[in-house]
C-alpha cells in the first residue's frame, strides 16, 4: 500500500472471522434490501476496515442505517449498502448492473473513486467533484458515508493512536482534510441535509483528536 493510498480495507484476520455482522431486522422487510445486503456481504466478506479494525460490512450497514433511520427511500438505503462494493469490494460493475436497477447501480458508481488516479489528494478531489456534479441523491448517500467514515477514523485514533496512519496508508491530517472538504461540499450543495448537524459535530471532534497524532 502506498503512503498516499488511503485505502480503508485490510484482509480478513482470524479475529474477525468469528465476528461477522448481523443484518438489521428492517432489511428483511424488503426484497430489494435483502438482495443489496447479500451483494454487500459477498463483496466485503473478507475485509476489515483499516481505520477501526471492524468488519467492512459494518461500515456499509452503518451508512444504510443512517439513511433508513432518516426515513429515506429503500433505493437510497440500497445504494448505501452497496456504495463501496465496486470501489473497495469484489463486486464488478457488470455484476452490479445485472443485480440492481439502473438508478441504484448508477448512483453506486457515482460514489466510487477513480482508481486510475494515483495521488490521494487528486483522487479524493475528483470524487468530491463527481458527487457534487451528480447532486441530490448522490450527496445524500455521500453525507451518510462521510458521517460513518469520520466516526470510524475517530474510533481508530482511540484504539490505535498514531499507528492508525500506518493502517490507513496516509496521514490522519490528509484524511481529516478530505472529510472537512467533503462536509463543505455538502454544506454548499445540500445545506438542508439531515446529516449536516452530526457531520459538523463529528468533524470538529476529529480535528481535536487528530491534533494528538501529529
Amino acid at each position: 500500500m502506498s503512503s498516499d493510498s488511503g485505502q480503508d480495507v485490510r484482509p480478513d484476520s482470524v479475529a474477525t472471522k468469528t465476528a461477522r455482522s448481523t443484518s438489521p431486522p428492517w432489511i428483511d422487510e424488503s426484497t430489494l434490501l435483502e438482495r443489496a445486503y447479500r451483494l454487500a456481504e459477498e463483496a466485503h466478506r473478507a475485509q476489515t476496515r483499516a481505520t477501526d479494525g471492524r468488519p467492512f460490512l459494518d461500515h456499509v450497514v452503518e451508512v444504510a442505517t443512517f439513511l433508513h433511520d432518516a426515513a429515506f427511500d429503500e433505493d437510497l438505503v440500497a445504494a448505501g449498502l452497496l456504495h463501496d462494493a465496486v470501489e473497495r469490494g469484489t463486486l464488478s460493475e457488470e455484476e452490479l448492473r445485472d443485480e440492481m436497477p439502473e438508478n441504484i447501480s448508477s448512483l453506486v458508481l457515482v460514489l466510487s473513486e477513480d482508481s486510475t488516479i494515483e495521488s490521494f489528494g487528486d483522487r479524493k478531489a475528483a470524487l468530491r467533484e463527481q458527487v457534487r456534479t451528480a447532486g441530490g441523491r448522490a450527496l445524500t448517500v455521500f453525507a451518510a458515508d462521510k458521517l460513518s467514515d469520520i466516526c470510524g477514523l475517530r474510533r481508530g485514533i482511540e484504539a490505535f493512536g498514531s499507528s492508525v496512519e500506518a493502517r490507513i496508508g496516509t496521514t490522519v491530517h490528509s484524511m481529516a482534510g478530505h472529510y472537512r472538504e467533503s462536509v463543505m461540499v455538502i454544506e454548499s450543495e445540500r445545506p438542508g441535509s439531515a446529516f449536516l448537524p452530526a457531520l459538523r459535530v463529528q468533524i470538529e471532534l476529529l480535528a481535536a483528536e487528530s491534533a494528538a497524532v501529529q
